[in-house]
């Protein structure tokens, strides 16, 4: 599946409702020789980055102010993207799914954390501007 489409598939209904728009994706590049991609969203005070690496074998959030470029946050030449849950202070009391569980499992955990942890990163993130 398109990188692009199993992210919106999965979490498109979350990121709306937050009030996030589509912006762009790297697709397919390369990070330490190993495959990766970035999708990215924009609402009017922030940015958001869905990102994949092989080399870091998941897939993780992360926010930006809404001047950042649209560049791979885990390579972060601009400095300006930060990981959503590193931002955020809350305990959401998640329990991570195994990692043979079904990919409908992760992403339905992915939409959980984003929902609990996006209010108190956002704040974070805003508050440093």
């Amino acid at each position: 599946m398109n990188d692009w489409l199993e992210v919106d598939a999965y979490m498109g209904s979350v990121l709306v409702r937050h009030g996030f728009a589509p912006d762009g994706a790297t697709g397919e590049i390369e990070y330490g020789g190993l495959p990766a991609w970035s999708v990215f969203y924009r609402r009017e005070d922030c940015k958001l980055q869905v990102c994949w690496s092989a080399r870091d074998g998941g897939i993780d959030f992360m926010l930006a102010p809404i001047d950042a470029p649209n560049e791979f946050g885990l390579l972060n030449t601009s400095k300006k993207w930060r990981f959503l849950l590193l931002l955020s202070d809350f305990d959401d009391g998640l329990t991570t799914p195994a990692p043979g569980a079904p990919t409908d499992v992760w992403w339905e955990w992915r939409r959980a954390l984003f929902d609990a942890h996006f209010p108190a990163a956002h704040a974070a993130l805003v508050a440093r501007e």
